[in-house]
């Protein structure tokens, strides 16, 4: 079965809500209570649910069924393309196959990797507080592209009072905000 759902997470709670009508299809709740909620991502049939007192940390739950599969660290939220899971711990991206989570690769940049990563396509692109955006291939985490946008690529901040940043992609378009600026690239299959 395909999990179809509308998922939510907040302080060690995860759930799953019926897309049309809004029942609850299934609830988790280990124990702990508290204010605030972070965006979780499905990727292949797996919830990651961000546990918003320990960054984007949190507890991985099969989508369709709600149990418990595990935990991930992360300190953004991950990204993900068919078979490897991208996931920022401090300041270096790991791409981590989602079959057996082994680290494939580390890439650190510049040292101040600092948004949530965007999976595209074959290649994954990061940004850094130095203002330097990067494309990555996302089977080797090798850098096929590196750009200086000339300001900050601000930090991805799900639980301050800080408005919601960070890189997105869509309908054939890569979306960077940096400094007072946001830019756009049209995206190809080679960055």
């Amino acid at each position: 079965m395909r999990p179809d759902g509308v998922y939510s997470a907040s302080p060690c709670t995860a759930l799953d809500l019926e897309p049309t009508l809004g029942s609850t299809l299934w609830y988790n709740n280990s124990g702990c209570e508290g204010g605030g909620g972070a965006t979780p991502v499905v990727a292949d049939g797996i919830l990651y649910a961000p546990d918003s007192s320990a960054g984007s940390s949190g507890t991985v739950f099969d989508a369709e069924t709600g149990s418990v599969k595990g935990t991930y660290s992360a300190s953004v939220i991950p990204a993900f393309s068919p078979t490897t899971g991208f996931f920022l711990n401090g300041s270096t991206l790991q791409g981590i196959a989602q079959s057996n989570n082994t680290i494939l690769w580390s890439f650190a940049g510049d040292g101040q990797l600092a948004t949530a990563p965007v999976a595209v396509n074959n290649y994954v692109f990061i940004g850094s507080a130095s203002g330097n955006l990067y494309g990555l291939d996302a089977t080797t985490g090798q850098t096929v592209l590196t750009l200086n946008l000339g300001a900050a690529i601000p930090a991805t901040n799900e639980y301050g009072v800080v408005m919601y940043s960070g890189l997105a992609a869509g309908d054939g378009l890569l979306v960077v905000p940096n400094g007072t600026k946001v830019t756009a690239f049209t995206l190809s299959t080679s960055p």
